[in-house]
């Protein structure tokens, strides 16, 4: 992919990073560690992080060794045409499934708290609409608009987890992976509890854009360690707060973390309005930066050079998509879904593609 010119600093793709990766998963991600660990579901949650922190050394270095492309032009010199289109199509695959996901929470957090009766075609549909106009602008306005809003959440989320230490109690932490609260057997949740590191296709996909390809691999680990530390500091937080067998039972932990602060201040009274105001705009981000790197990539698939016509096509196909996640349930089934391949890409396609570059450096030499 040859650019005209690159705009984004290494602050800005950590920031982006961080935008896709951080959005509706990690309020329910305490909740899913409790089930399948018990107490010490918050080491858990730091030990996946530090894996995906290893991922995204080779995730970066990969983007490195190609500073003018996607991931999508250079796979299939790498993997071969079929395997190449094979792999291409489930790229874009988990780019796009977690749009419908994105919205469904959205839906869910305005009728908890903000718009109870609102009709869910008025805010599916709206915020769809929200999404396809920001995705269809340039590359450098989306990273501006994403600097300002996830900037807002990961404070406002902080200010929430650090107040609430007022109930705190580290006895909830204990015992560290004791046998009668691990549940391993429940693989499917297992899986979702990997659905909220999935952020790294971002740097295979916008390093053309970057001022200094050779800081991409920083810029990609830094993200993805300040997302585990998030994480894993919220769920720690969250489980010492309310136990874990309490936090199994709770679908929007983060909701209830913030209505557990007690502040006299009037404007904090219901905190949980101020985190669900401020995550609307990490859910944006999240859906955004999706919205926009589908139709990056799939426009480079067909080779269709305006990116927001495929943007708008799609808006019916998604609309109808977020519309099918009826529940809790059945969006949660469908997150495990893009988990396990999100897992597959990140393990294994990822080191693949990798390899496969170094084998292909030492042919030339």
């Amino acid at each position: 992919m040859k650019t005209g010119g690159r705009s984004l600093s290494a602050r800005q793709v950590t920031l982006m990073i961080l935008g896709y990766g951080i959005g509706g998963g990690i309020l329910t991600l305490p909740s899913l560690a409790a089930g399948i660990f018990g107490a010490s579901g918050w080491l858990a949650v730091l030990v996946i992080g530090l894996l995906y922190v290893g991922v995204a050394w080779i995730a970066g270095r990969l983007a490195e060794k190609f500073p003018e492309e996607t991931i999508i032009e250079y796979s299939p010199r790498l993997l071969g045409k079929v395997i190449g289109l094979l792999f291409n199509l489930a790229f874009i695959a988990l780019l796009y499934l977690v749009i419908p996901v994105n919205i469904r929470i959205l839906q869910e957090l305005v009728n908890i708290s903000l718009l109870p009766g609102a009709p869910t075609w008025f805010v599916s549909g709206t915020y769809l609409l929200a999404l396809a106009y920001g995705a269809s602008r340039e590359v450098d306005q989306i990273a501006q608009v994403n600097e300002l809003l996830i900037e807002i959440a990961i404070f406002v989320g902080l200010f929430v987890v650090v107040a609430s230490f007022q109930h705190f109690d580290p006895i909830h932490l204990l015992p560290v992976f004791s046998k009668d609260q691990i549940n391993l057997d429940q693989m499917e949740q297992l899986l979702g509890l990997t659905f909220a590191f999935g952020s790294l296709p971002v740097v295979n996909m916008v390093v053309p854009y970057i001022r200094n390809p050779r800081q991409t691999t920083k810029a990609t680990m830094k993200a993805s360690f300040f997302i585990a530390l998030i994480y894993t500091f919220f769920t720690a937080v969250s489980l010492g707060v309310f136990g874990y067998k309490e936090a199994i039972d709770l679908s929007w932990i983060g909701l209830e973390l913030a209505k557990s602060v007690n502040s006299r201040a009037v404007i904090l009274q219901r905190l949980d309005l101020v985190l669900i105001v401020s995550w609307i705009s990490a859910l944006y981000t999240t859906g955004l930066i999706s919205s926009f790197l589908v139709g990056l990539a799939l426009g480079q698939l067909v080779r269709v050079r305006k990116k927001a016509y495929i943007i708008w096509a799609l808006v019916p196909v998604t609309y109808y998509l977020s519309a099918s996640l009826k529940n809790y349930f059945i969006w949660t089934r469908w997150s495990i879904y893009v988990a396990l391949l999100s897992l597959v890409i990140a393990f294994f396609f990822y080191p693949l593609l990798y390899f496969l570059s170094l084998r292909k450096e030492k042919r030339h030499e």
